[in-house]
């Protein structure tokens, strides 16, 4: 039997799509999301695949369209559109990329310490999304693939019943782990603090390691990271734990912490294809370089491809023709 959208027979039977201003029918589930799979085919015949594009922490668009030129190529009927950061920063100077092809400033997309900037972030993405879209996939580097996973897991908490999501798949390259930022009144909270050390020293490893400290070369000064301003912010976080036992820091309005993989109780966080392009060197002693990404993703729908350059963009003909096909492979499932 249909499962009713509203009081009416599914229209399936006579072919009519939902919202029709003559007739008014409605689709059960099943027939519902068939409807979705027609237009997205359609869509794809008549359309290119748009996908929105997300720079890695510490670089910017010229570096990413350098980066993806090689699979970009085999996509001629894709159009990529990339969004460029606006906080400065200088972490990825590292890079063969970002030393040897770009004198311009470096960028993030938010102070990694301040949940009000990550949510202005999100807010700031979410208009875009709405203004240039419909967009059909995602592609994010580093702290890119963080990005598009927070604006994918936050809008399946907010509302899981939605037909309509920011992205019908993801590709992640080197995926960051995604930073969750919630109200105090949101969650159940144990009384009395906690010792944040063990949170501030991996938040200092991960975003204020030697690479992310030194000045970038033939920069400006005003287009420099402003390091003190990140570490007063890391010093007024507070450590604070669930009544579940996880651990977040807080600046007494809003927690912060990683995403973890039973934040839903309903299914995996991320229930779209996705594909994770990433080295395994560094699983055990770093998983929040895209193992822990992965674990947030419906096993059934997520595909990997392994490359052999640690955090570094992948490159290589080989390795780029089989990162353009897969891509192919993963949008067409969607």
């Amino acid at each position: 039997m249909c499962i009713y959208w509203g009081p009416r027979q599914c229209g399936a039977a006579d072919h009519i799509p939902p919202q029709c201003p003559r007739r008014h029918h409605v689709f059960c589930n099943t027939h519902r999301r068939l409807w979705l799979k027609v237009q997205a085919v359609v869509s794809s015949i008549i359309c290119k695949m748009k996908i929105l594009c997300l720079h890695g922490r510490g670089s910017n668009n010229e570096i990413f369209q350098a980066q993806t030129a090689a699979f970009r190529a085999d996509l001629e009927d894709f159009e990529f559109v990339f969004i460029q950061g606006t906080v400065r920063h200088t972490e990825g100077n590292w890079s063969l990329y970002t030393s040897s092809f770009s004198d311009s400033p470096l960028y993030t997309y938010y102070n990694p310490f301040d949940p009000t900037s990550i949510l202005q972030t999100d807010t700031e993405l979410e208009d875009i999304i709405a203004k240039e879209g419909p967009f059909d996939g995602v592609l994010g580097y580093s702290g890119g693939a963080a990005v598009a996973a927070e604006i994918i897991a936050r809008n399946a908490l907010s509302d899981p019943f939605a037909i309509e999501r920011p992205f019908r798949f993801a590709i992640f390259i080197n995926g960051a782990s995604p930073l969750r930022v919630f109200t105090l009144d949101e969650v159940e909270i144990q009384d009395g603090e906690i010792d944040a050390g063990p949170l501030t020293a991996q938040a200092e490893a991960m975003f204020l390691r030697p690479s992310a400290l030194r000045k970038k070369d033939g920069v400006s000064e005003e287009d420099q990271i402003d390091h003190a301003k990140l570490l007063g912010l890391l010093a007024r976080l507070k450590g604070k734990r669930m009544k579940d036992g996880t651990v977040f820091l807080t600046d007494g309005k809003y927690g912060l912490c990683r995403f973890e993989s039973n934040a839903s109780e309903d299914g995996p966080l991320i229930d779209i294809p996705t594909l994770h392009i990433r080295s395994t060197d560094e699983d055990e002693l770093d998983p929040h370089h895209g193992l822990h990404l992965l674990g947030l993703c419906d096993k059934e729908q997520a595909k990997e491809y392994h490359h052999a350059y640690g955090h570094d963009f992948p490159r290589g003909r080989t390795d780029m023709k089989q990162i353009s096909a897969l891509i192919r492979e993963v949008a067409e499932s969607a």
